[in-house]
């Protein structure tokens, strides 16, 4: 991603909560990896952190469904999906807490496929799954950030 995206730093959270900012929370938050706008943010700090991503390496835990119809719920009706949808919602929730902003975005990557996520304050857009590899998506959203 460096080469689509120079201005960016990817770092590598999936091991290191926020503990400085979000130690009275019940919960860790620990995004998989922070992109962060400075350089110099190291581990992870939601108050820096510009877009958050999530992997998971199974399909049954995505949150969304795969081809919603009309009358057919986004939101994947399992409870694996449930903890994923929980899971982001709670670092997005951090993050809008954190700073004084109106909108942020997050990625969902399910194995080959990625989700951009844009959270406000009253809910959230998902896009479909794409598939990364084959799809520029991913890149130009990070080319363009």
């Amino acid at each position: 991603m460096q080469d689509f995206a120079p201005q960016l730093s990817f770092v590598n959270t999936s091991k290191n909560a926020d503990t400085k900012n979000c130690s009275s929370f019940t919960f860790n938050v620990m995004p998989d990896v922070c992109v962060y706008a400075d350089g110099t943010s190291d581990g992870c700090d939601i108050t820096k952190a510009e877009v958050h991503i999530e992997f998971k390496w199974n399909d049954a835990l995505d949150a969304f469904s795969k081809n919603p119809g009309v009358d057919q719920p986004i939101v994947s009706q399992t409870d694996k999906a449930f903890d994923t949808l929980g899971q982001i919602t709670s670092y997005a929730a951090a993050q809008l807490g954190a700073q004084y902003c109106t909108h942020l975005f997050s990625v969902l990557v399910i194995r080959n496929r990625a989700r951009l996520i844009r959270w406000d304050r009253e809910g959230a857009i998902v896009t479909n799954a794409f598939d990364y590899q084959h799809e520029p998506h991913l890149a130009d959203f990070f080319y363009r950030f």
